[in-house]
């Protein structure tokens, strides 16, 4: 089945040409529930690791309780076949006893029942893309390279990480797939996880390439201006159907590689790179949902809403950028 976008309400460089220069293209994941191989792109699917490299940890957070991601997986296998059964006679979920005890557990124990003994964690393996299949990861990659690897943290505490009390820590590997010869046979796994939207569903993706426009505040003020009074007419011809440039015609929602960014919650933040002062760009959206609002014209024909089981933020993006100018330099995350 192809997963893509219905077509576009209108095309903006109609009425404001001075947008042909802004714009740009990104690529929409979709990830769909599956079972990805290491030589495929995936979010929670297995990563094609080199046998002998060693698995990237995370040693900040001591003696912590939390959640086993097997347990999260059961818990999540519950609920799918609990929403399968008939309910009660009295309109309720119909669990089983055993089903039950374990929810109970939960709550007693604030959602956090098992413990880590204080060693290092291992990452968990977010997502993994091929350059072939994404094709808007090119412009990022380091010569030699054609797959972009992402882990994070299965915690958000880190005193000196970015939207510390927020979202977890999160890592990139780029390499190059020919040289993994001897690829690692099973992933290591951290014993426990902080939140049970930290452990991704295994997802295959069907990339989708789309054109997108900046958000408004990177704009100049005339042409805003112009595309302001422009809603307001289509509003006033329309009504609830015109379509707006900021849900409708410029940035799409979901996973995404490329493209543009939304800052729809802050205002425009732009990112600098530490390293050497040059602007960002996001190389990666990783997205609570794959619509913004109720009747988003982004929405794919077959949405699957949290098909990856991930949130972020107060169901948000969590977005990585990069330096353009040298893609050694360290990316930096942020959230909308």
């Amino acid at each position: 089945m192809a997963f893509h976008t219905p077509y576009r309400p209108l095309d903006v460089t109609v009425p404001f040409p001075e947008l042909i220069p802004w714009a740009r293209t990104g690529t929409r994941l979709h990830p769909r529930p599956g079972a990805p191989t290491a030589g495929e792109s995936s979010v929670g699917g297995p990563l094609l690791w080199p046998a002998g490299e060693a698995w990237p940890v995370c040693a900040e957070h001591g003696r912590v309780s939390g959640l086993a991601p097997d347990r999260v997986r059961r818990h999540r296998r519950i609920l799918r076949e609990v929403r399968q059964r008939p309910r009660t006679e009295d309109g309720r979920p119909a669990y089983t006893a055993e089903e039950r005890a374990e929810l109970d557990e939960l709550t007693r124990t604030e959602g956090r029942p098992d413990r880590h003994d204080g060693g290092p964690l291992p990452l968990l393996a977010l997502a993994q893309l091929y350059v072939r299949d994404v094709p808007d990861l090119a412009p990022f990659a380091p010569p030699g390279t054609d797959l972009l690897q992402v882990l994070w943290c299965p915690f958000y505490e880190h005193e000196d990480g970015p939207f510390a009390h927020w979202c977890p820590y999160t890592r990139l590997f780029w390499r190059r797939a020919a040289d993994v010869t001897d690829p690692l046979a099973v992933m290591p796994e951290p014993g426990v996880v902080g939140r049970e939207y930290y452990v991704p569903e295994p997802c295959v993706l069907h990339p989708e390439q789309v054109t997108e426009y900046p958000y408004a505040d990177y704009l100049p003020a005339g042409l805003v201006a112009r595309i302001d009074a422009w809603e307001d007419e289509l509003i006033a011809r329309m009504g609830g159907l015109a379509p707006g440039y900021q849900y409708d015609l410029s940035l799409a929602p979901g996973w995404k590689a490329g493209g543009w960014e939304s800052w729809h919650r802050t205002d425009l933040v732009r990112v600098f790179c530490d390293a050497c002062g040059t602007e960002m760009r996001v190389l990666l959206t990783i997205d609570t949902y794959e619509k913004n609002r109720p009747d988003c014209s982004w929405e794919p024909f077959d949405l699957l809403g949290g098909a990856t089981g991930i949130r972020v933020g107060r169901d948000g993006e969590y977005r990585a950028f990069v330096c353009p100018a040298d893609p050694a330099h360290p990316h930096r995350m942020r959230l909308q």
